[in-house]
């Protein structure tokens, strides 16, 4: 499993979509308020079976699971919880978990597993996204954010880059004007967008691939995820506005 620290894309502004960039910050529930508004979102309305421990006096990372697979995946916790994600609703809510402690488990489609492992420093977003290989395998890769800063002017937009191509971007449509490029495999990029609507169209290698993404209206202080994912048929996008566990 690829464990990958974030990584800043030269997204390009424009009038439509674009804003500066957050600067990256370390950021824990007692020594930064990215957590605690994080916990207080009005999109932290769904109770997820909650699958590594934390408490109210330890400092605290978030991680959330995506499948992006075809068929329903099952991501199981060394204690023994599990959390089911199918195809239909794909992106799991950020939870809670107890930072700087051992986070094990695995990814599961029934016959094959993906182990799953992190240590995360506290304030720390990471994304566990399981995926199939071209030659029918389960495989994973692992997401993680320093800490994401809070800006209440702007929406924050977050890339990821499940798909294997070597220069991976987004860009808006219609227009086609640059959100992000020049994208590695495994990498993720984070930039503030102005709360306007925004459709993305995904660029892999100089070419546009799968259809467009509808991210709606962006809202201000909120956070919203892209990821270009490898499909049968070829890479293509999911996402949306992130949530979180309660």
């Amino acid at each position: 499993m690829n464990h990958t620290a974030a990584r800043r894309g030269p997204g390009t502004p424009t009038p439509a979509v674009g804003a500066s960039r957050a600067p990256a910050r370390r950021v824990g529930r007692r020594v930064s308020h990215t957590a605690a508004l994080l916990l207080c979102s009005p999109l932290a309305a769904t109770a997820a079976p909650q699958l590594y421990e934390t408490g109210p006096a330890r400092d605290v990372a978030l991680v959330r699971f995506v499948n992006a697979d075809a068929q329903t995946l099952t991501v199981t916790s060394a204690n023994g919880a599990s959390l089911s994600l199918s195809p239909a609703a794909p992106i799991g809510d950020y939870q809670p978990a107890r930072a700087d402690a051992p986070m094990n488990g695995a990814w599961r489609d029934g016959t094959q597993r993906s182990a799953i492992g992190l240590t995360l420093r506290a304030g720390a977003l990471a994304s566990s996204v399981a995926w199939r290989a071209a030659d029918g395998g389960l495989r994973s890769t692992s997401f993680v954010e320093a800490g994401v800063p809070f800006d209440g002017l702007h929406a924050s937009l977050a890339f990821y880059t499940v798909a294997g191509c070597e220069q991976a971007g987004l860009t808006a449509v219609p227009g086609q004007r640059a959100v992000f490029d020049k994208q590695g495999p495994g990498s993720v990029a984070r930039r503030a967008v102005n709360p306007v609507r925004l459709t993305v169209q995904a660029r892999c290698d100089g070419r546009a691939v799968g259809a467009p993404l509808d991210l709606g209206q962006l809202q201000a202080g909120q956070r919203y995820s892209v990821f270009l994912i490898p499909g049968r048929d070829g890479a293509t996008l999911i996402g949306g506005r992130d949530g979180i566990a309660h």
